[in-house]
């Protein structure tokens, strides 16, 4: 069934709260102030059964010009409004405000209900009707139905009903599947139950017995039970009213204003992007100007960094960063109003093009294009910027969390722009770049050898680990062994252990090519079974003792070079033959001492000693007591 919800509007003292006492029989006006004064202060609510079976919950607001941050908290999220005149009265000010407020809210589907007509005569109502048709042109509700009602006599209370009815037939089914969000308009405790707060669902699902967060503050909090309509439910979705019991939360760690969602899922912003219009006849709004943002049940004072322009003038619209003056939770497209710091008039609203967002420059020509798109760019040019804004890849999850649309239609749409070559999947880990990530993160990494050739002359592989902790330390560990294994696959990049090179093999070549290069190999090489260390190298050749420590490094990732530990190293040839004197020894008598080894080869202990610790290190020999007898990789070892 249809979760809808109606919103009074209209100017105090017009009736609204005795036709909602007509109509369901409920008083909404629920604090003695309120009936003291005869006037709506705070938030009415009542449950209205239409004559088709449809049941809509009824949120009555304020009329009195004080109180219309309480009436823009009542009107977010509503599917239809009931905007109330008096006949006596006609319009008033707080009828245009409220207008302005509901075609900012972009509430198109309502029913203006005259009252009071039992007090005037045919002449004055058909003069305030022709002000009322006119005074509705240009706002979202100029073709809504007119019905004439009298909460005293119960004159056109049958046909505001099956008006109602007709216009509640038009709701959309709000989807279940988008994030919970619930902004709190009320907070209150029960003894004997705890901590209440109250709102209207505006997305998703909540259950009964689930941990939920309070947003901006992120204190968490279980819920203990759910009513919505004054019954108690396990579960209650998009287009509730509902109060929510809450365990584990006091109710002065809540504020009204807050937003209930579930743990990760809302991110406290201090800036957003936003499309901006301004109402006629309230002056323009100029850059850095400050004023109150009602956004959900939320008020927060903040400064319109406009883009684009210095001002928005009345009537027109424009784009603008609000930056708050305290954490706000907003999401893409949410709604919201603007009024003027002092006197607090509403003067424009709009919405949000991107929550997640960055400083622009005001006059560039990317901000410009970015606020388009936001305002009115396809599916695949939003996944296209949020992609290519974003440090690092972002999964299907981020990116409908980003952008705040239908769940299924976003996952189609990533489906088939990868099929279309245009995004790239990381398929080890779900994740989404586009292809200007793409080369971006292959720049950086070609960027990074540059800077490594540059300071290491003879290296040609990039450690991965350093590549990572240097040039992409903002992006989680899989996600860059993903993309490095893309870049692998396509070509782009060779990869050995640990280490990557480049596909040209140039750094390699120059390598090879090197004098400094030849000349320490050749001096290894006259080492021969002796071998040498770097400090004797560094006696025997004129080069830096840093390039031939670089240089050894290289022969020995060449293959050319063994490190024997102890810092001595021997040529490949010469090792062969140590390796091959070994062989034969133990071919003959199964096993070899250091003794025979260092008598056959006519060398120093020591250096025996490190040939077959070595030798033992990769299995080649085992150790026992003083002989060395063949190792699993004795037969198999290629040297």
């Amino acid at each position: 069934m249809k979760k809808i919800i109606l919103g009074t509007a209209g100017h105090i003292d017009h009736g609204k709260t005795s036709l909602v006492r007509k109509l369901t029989g409920i008083d909404t006006d629920r604090l003695d102030e309120e009936k003291r004064r005869g006037m709506t202060i705070e938030l009415g609510f009542a449950s209205l059964a239409l004559p088709s079976g449809q049941n809509v919950s009824i949120i009555d607001v304020p009329g009195h010009e004080k109180f219309v941050k309480t009436m823009v908290a009542g009107a977010t999220g509503i599917d239809l409004v009931m905007l109330v005149i008096a006949a006596d009265e006609g319009i008033m000010p707080q009828t245009k405000e409220h207008l302005d407020i509901l075609s900012l809210l972009n509430v198109k589907t309502g029913v203006i209900a005259l009252t009071k007509t039992d007090l005037v005569d045919d002449e004055w109502l058909e003069m305030i009707l022709e002000d009322i048709q006119n005074t509705l042109q240009g706002t979202t509700l100029e073709e809504s139905p007119i019905v004439h009602v009298s909460s005293v006599t119960g004159e056109g209370i049958p046909q505001l009903m099956e008006t109602l009815d007709q216009l509640a037939l038009k709701v959309q089914v709000k989807e279940g599947q988008e994030l919970f969000r619930l902004p709190i308009d009320r907070i209150f405790s029960m003894a004997g139950h705890g901590t209440v707060v109250t709102g209207t669902i505006t997305s998703g699902i909540v259950n009964k017995g689930e941990t939920l967060a309070v947003y901006p503050s992120g204190f968490t909090a279980r819920v203990k039970g759910i009513q919505v309509h004054n019954s108690g439910v396990d579960e209650a979705i998009a287009g509730d009213r509902c109060a929510l019991n809450l365990t584990g939360i006091e109710k002065s760690e809540i504020q009204r204003g807050d937003t209930i969602a579930r743990e990760g899922t809302l991110n406290p912003i201090w800036i957003a992007d936003a499309l901006i219009y301004i109402v006629k006849g309230k002056g323009s709004l100029v850059h850095n100007q400050r004023v109150h943002v009602h956004t959900g049940t939320k008020e927060v004072l903040a400064r319109v960094r406009l883009l684009g322009t210095d001002e928005i003038v009345e009537g027109s619209k424009g784009y603008g960063q609000l930056r708050f003056e305290e954490p706000v939770v907003v999401l893409r497209k949410d709604r919201f109003i603007i009024r003027s710091y002092s006197p607090a008039v509403t003067i424009g609203g709009g919405w949000i093009l991107y929550h997640a967002t960055k400083n622009r420059q005001r006059f560039s020509q990317e901000s410009m294009d970015a606020m388009a798109i936001g305002e009115s760019g396809t599916l695949e040019e939003l996944i296209s910027l949020v992609l290519n804004s974003s440090e690092k890849p972002l999964s299907s999850e981020e990116l409908w969390r980003g952008l705040n649309t239908d769940r299924i239609e976003l996952q189609e749409t990533l489906d088939r722009e990868v099929v279309s070559g245009k995004i790239i999947i990381l398929k080890e880990t779900h994740k989404y770049l586009s292809l200007s990530q793409y080369e971006k993160y292959f720049n950086k990494i070609t960027s990074a050898f540059r800077k490594m050739y540059q300071k290491y002359p003879y290296r040609y592989q990039i450690d991965k680990e350093e590549l990572k902790s240097g040039a992409f330390s903002g992006i989680d560990p899989k996600d860059f062994a993903a993309l490095l294994n893309y870049f692998v696959f396509n070509h782009r990049l060779l990869t050995d252990g640990n280490y990557l090179s480049e596909l040209d093999g140039k750094a390699l070549a120059r390598i090879r090519a090197s004098k400094e290069v030849a000349l320490i190999e050749t001096t290894f090489l006259n080492y021969g079974i002796n071998a040498g260390s770097i400090l004797q190298v560094s006696k025997d050749v004129s080069i830096k003792i840093g390039d031939i420590e670089e240089i050894v490094k290289f022969l020995q990732k060449s293959g050319r070079l063994f490190d024997l530990g102890q810092g001595i190293f021997v040529h490949k040839e010469a090792f062969q033959k140590v390796y091959q004197t070994v062989r034969s020894l133990m071919d003959v008598k199964g096993s070899v001492s250091v003794i025979e080894v260092r008598d056959s080869l006519n060398i120093g202990r020591k250096v025996v000693i490190a040939y077959l610790e070595y030798f033992d290190s990769v299995k080649i020999t085992l150790r026992k007591e003083d002989q060395r007898i063949p190792g699993i990789h004795y037969h198999d070892f290629l040297g």
